[in-house]
């Protein structure tokens, strides 16, 4: 299962790196080598996660397990160690993944799919994506709308898992996507809902 967790993030980051370098390469014609790897990818796990948001008043019972930067995506994954539980926030700048409208909308499901496939890699594909409940949450000091989800592994260990989907768009210039995901026996709303409440903004957001 860990591996699964992974391979989502290191997909994400090659998939971005990707976009990212044929971007720059299309609409810039003179550009720091340097700054151009410096802005590609970013490695500095304190900086990107004070970038996301302020971590200092979830519990300790979370980690937080990676934070990366790649062409302005950043991505912070935290883990609850006890549950194997992930909790995954991409701040995606000005590049919206999903709305507010989205996740309360009947097309949800729809919306999933489609970016289950913009992110399709064999070690993470995904089939059977099924909404079971929405609700809403806080974080970042807001309450936000959340859709629920079960699914399964369409490869091995062919894993049934749960987990919710949320974001947070108020910011057009920072939209967030925020996940949690377990699998399916094991997946807890509480222990999503203790660590998101207490992920603020960040004192270093500019």
């Amino acid at each position: 299962m860990f591996r699964f967790f992974k391979n989502i993030v290191n997909t994400v980051i090659i998939l971005f790196a990707l976009i990212g370098i044929f971007s720059v390469c299309k609409n810039c014609t003179n550009f720091s080598l340097g700054d151009f790897f410096s802005n590609l990818f970013t490695l500095n796990k304190t900086k990107v996660q004070e970038e996301v948001g302020d971590f200092s008043s979830v519990d300790n019972e979370f980690e937080v397990d990676k934070a990366v930067k790649v062409l302005g995506y950043k991505t912070v994954v935290a883990k609850h160690p006890t549950s194997g539980q992930k909790m995954i926030i991409l701040d995606s700048g000005k590049k919206s993944l999903l709305t507010e409208e989205d996740i309360k909308s009947d097309a949800i499901k729809y919306k999933l799919e489609d970016l289950s496939h913009k992110f399709k890699y064999k070690s993470t594909k995904v089939d059977n994506i099924q909404i079971t409940e929405k609700g809403y949450m806080t974080t970042y000091g807001q309450r936000v709308p959340y859709a629920k989800f079960n699914a399964k592994l369409a490869t091995f260990p062919y894993t049934n898992i749960c987990g919710i989907i949320s974001v947070v768009d108020s910011d057009k210039d920072n939209q967030r996507l925020i996940v949690s995901v377990n699998d399916k026996k094991h997946y807890s709303q509480l222990i999503t809902s203790e660590f998101y409440k207490n992920v603020k903004e960040s004192k270093h957001y500019k």
